[in-house]
């Protein structure tokens, strides 16, 4: 370890430790995942969470090494001893303490986060982190957990599949209302189906709460199980009717119901008369409404035909 980093940590020297940033990225670059084991020792010391003097020094050894980190463009080199820190902070408090104020370990938290995570492109470090980071959902800081989710949400769209197996964290997440990370859920829906189909009803009901945006990534979720797996939305066909008087989403929904109608009809068919009233109110969406009707009937004139032959037999 560079001997300036040995002398701050070592001896937990505030006043050298601005000193750090004097020295190039490339003089301390080696140095960096030896400073993180030091810094996580520490942080797991007894008497850290009411030691001012060794917080002040981590946190100023922290920012000097994941700015050499990021300019160095090292984060594979360092990604196994910045994602140990970041883990053991799990073992600690995180809730804020008084108003809004972060604790020793959040603040350890959050400053490494981002260095790792807007690494998301990278697979071998979401490899590492995302685990870690969908156990950061259920520690109590909104904020830390509002900001993990921006970074979950932008690996979902690089890479799915290091999600798919936290499916089951992540939509728990969501009914506790963390409702940015619906954005993840059609991402990894073709690789965890039955974890996200178990809790589709619940997650219907979450319509009315939220914003514009997050309709739109749960009704895109809904559009697929309505394709692949329609029996699964059976008990929620009076909720999504109810939202049919939404203008911003009815549309999306009348298509939902539409899918279900080719497969499911009988779950449909009780409905056909608040369709018609939606059909009413809004004319433009006469002609899925019409679909629909067409779907139901020609299943009922199908059953119908069956029954009069087995009758005739």
């Amino acid at each position: 370890m560079h001997h300036l980093f040995s002398l701050v940590l070592g001896q937990r020297d505030l006043s050298r430790a601005g000193d750090l940033f004097s020295l190039k990225d490339t003089e301390i670059e080696d140095s960096l995942s030896e400073a993180l084991e030091e810094i996580k020792t520490i942080s797991s010391s007894a008497d850290y969470l009411t030691n001012d003097n060794d917080q002040a020094v981590v946190e100023i050894c922290i920012t000097r090494i994941t700015t050499a980190i990021r300019e160095t463009r090292s984060i594979e080199k360092h990604g196994l001893a910045l994602v140990s820190l970041w883990e053991s902070c799990l073992e600690y408090n995180l809730k804020p303490e008084g108003k809004d104020e972060d604790t020793p370990h959040a603040k350890i938290a959050s400053d490494i986060m981002s260095c790792i995570l807007q690494n998301y492109k990278k697979p071998a470090v979401m490899a590492l982190a995302v685990p870690v980071a969908v156990k950061f959902l259920c520690h109590g800081n909104k904020e830390l957990c509002r900001n993990m989710s921006s970074y979950l949400s932008l690996a979902a769209i690089a890479k799915a599949d290091l999600l798919a197996d936290h499916t089951e964290a992540i939509t728990k997440s969501i009914l506790q209302a963390n409702y940015m990370l619906l954005r993840v859920l059609p991402s990894v829906y073709e690789k965890q189906p039955q974890s996200i189909n178990t809790r589709i009803p619940e997650l219907v009901e979450l319509m009315p709460r939220l914003e514009q945006p997050e309709q739109q990534h749960l009704l895109r979720l809904l559009q697929m199980v309505a394709k692949q797996h329609p029996q699964v939305l059976n008990k929620s066909v009076s909720s999504l009717i109810s939202y049919l008087h939404d203008p911003n989403q009815n549309d999306s929904v009348l298509n939902i119901l539409l899918e279900m109608s080719l497969t499911e009809p009988a779950a449909v068919a009780s409905f056909l008369p608040n369709l018609k009233a939606v059909g009413e109110d809004f004319p433009n969406l006469l002609g899925q409404i019409a679909k629909i009707y067409g779907a139901v009937g020609h299943v009922d004139e199908t059953t119908e035909t069956k029954r009069n032959m087995e009758d005739s037999n």
